[in-house]
């Protein structure tokens, strides 16, 4: 029995016959309200006994609570996952990208205290990183970190940071050193988001649903067993992190659960290419051949993780990119095949509200991770050796660069 096989039974074992009928039946929209109709506590605590076995993170360690499989195994198992809505978002930034950067760059003793409760949906993680005055320059951090003995104070707002409603705990990255250019004087922290001084608001998106937060960190105490990393390492932390997120967010194949919005190409070939004239059969056929390349990509993705063979393409973010346009390109193509019946229906009109609103949902997605136009900058110049730019805070320090620029570090 395969690895997806046995995560199948296990899934049928475990969860209600409802959730079981609506996958069968391919009911995504009817399976996404159930699950937002039922108790959170009740869903969290099936995921709970779904991950008691390593299933949401199948490529770790048994040891810290993985199932250690292979390459392969491990898209098939994600995909089921996918499938099956097990796994969302909200566990998907824990044992997708922060639980593997703990894995690499935490203490031996952090790492058996954090992970296996992330690999069993105990502990969800939120991430830390975006600033309201840094815009896409990630690396112009002011959050700011002093140490005193074992202990950091961190002081600063971070934004559009997802689920930080629910996380127990974030990774933050904080400026340590303002006396060296920007990218150098960076630290990456573990955030108990129960600490004094952690508060956040809500974030209204035109979906009407509040998934991002702004959230302001007043002189926060982190012991030093929790910073991630050595200080000073905090981009190559940052940059190890986006990777992870990158690829997870990075279509079906080998996507994280809950990183995908809509509806999948499949549904779009079977409902409207039977019927399509030319130019909408192209199209169709267009959206499906980017599927089928981001899903390519991402196994490749995997194997290399996996084997522990170099980044592809240096690491770029290409496919990130390939993905976040393709899905505009999907959902915009579900509205215009279901004409103006989507825009005005019925209020009992299941499908087409959620067409309507995935349509909304995805707008963003050239956006959060990295927006296209800078991620594009990062293929010209680590993928195809293409000239950098002139940037002159990568040679002068932070501080003398903000007191150029009259802002304040």
């Amino acid at each position: 029995m395969s690895a997806a096989d046995e995560l199948r039974a296990t899934l049928a074992r475990i969860l209600p016959p409802s959730w079981t009928a609506l996958v069968a039946g391919d009911d995504r929209e009817g399976l996404d309200e159930m699950i937002a109709a039922t108790d959170p506590a009740e869903v969290s605590e099936l995921v709970r006994m779904v991950a008691r076995d390593g299933w949401l993170v199948p490529e770790w360690p048994c040891e810290l609570g993985g199932r250690a499989l292979g390459a392969d195994e491990t898209v098939d198992v994600r995909r089921e996952l996918a499938r099956w809505r097990v796994g969302t978002v909200e566990s998907a930034i824990g044992t997708g990208w922060v639980g593997p950067a703990i894995l690499k760059y935490a203490s031996s003793d952090v790492a058996e205290e954090l992970l296996p409760p992330i690999a069993r949906n105990e502990a969800l993680w939120c991430q830390l990183f975006s600033e309201p005055d840094a815009g896409s320059d990630l690396a112009a951090v002011r959050t700011r970190a002093t140490r005193d003995g074992d202990v950091w104070t961190v002081t600063g707002r971070k934004i559009w940071t997802s689920r930080a409603d629910r996380a127990g705990w974030g990774l933050a990255v904080a400026r340590t050193d303002a006396s060296v250019p920007k990218h150098a004087g960076l630290t990456c922290f573990l955030v108990d988001m129960r600490s004094a001084g952690v508060s956040f608001r809500p974030i209204r998106q035109m979906t009407g649903d509040a998934e991002f937060f702004e959230v302001n960190l007043g002189d926060v105490r982190i012991p030093d067993r929790y910073r991630l990393g050595e200080a000073g390492q905090g981009w190559e932390v940052v940059r190890a992190v986006l990777a992870l997120e990158r690829v997870a967010g990075s279509g079906a194949g080998a996507a994280t659960p809950g990183s995908m919005v809509g509806r999948p190409i499949e549904e779009l070939v079977s409902n409207y290419l039977p019927t399509a004239s030319e130019l909408e059969a192209d199209r169709i056929a267009r959206l499906w051949v980017e599927s089928r390349a981001i899903a390519f990509n991402n196994r490749r993705h995997a194997l290399h993780r996996t084997e522990n063979l170099p980044p592809v393409a240096n690491g770029t973010p290409y496919n990130k990119v390939m993905q976040a346009e393709h899905t505009k390109r999907l959902q915009r193509a579900f509205l215009d095949f279901g004409e103006l019946g989507l825009l005005a229906h019925a209020p009992d009109a299941r499908g087409a509200a959620y067409d309507v609103w995935a349509y909304l949902r995805v707008q963003p997605k050239t956006v959060a991770g990295g927006t296209s136009e800078v991620l594009r900058d990062q293929i010209a110049e680590r993928g195809l050796g293409m000239p950098r730019g002139t940037d002159p805070s990568r040679t002068q320090s932070w501080r003398s660069f903000i007191d150029s620029s009259g802002a304040s570090a």
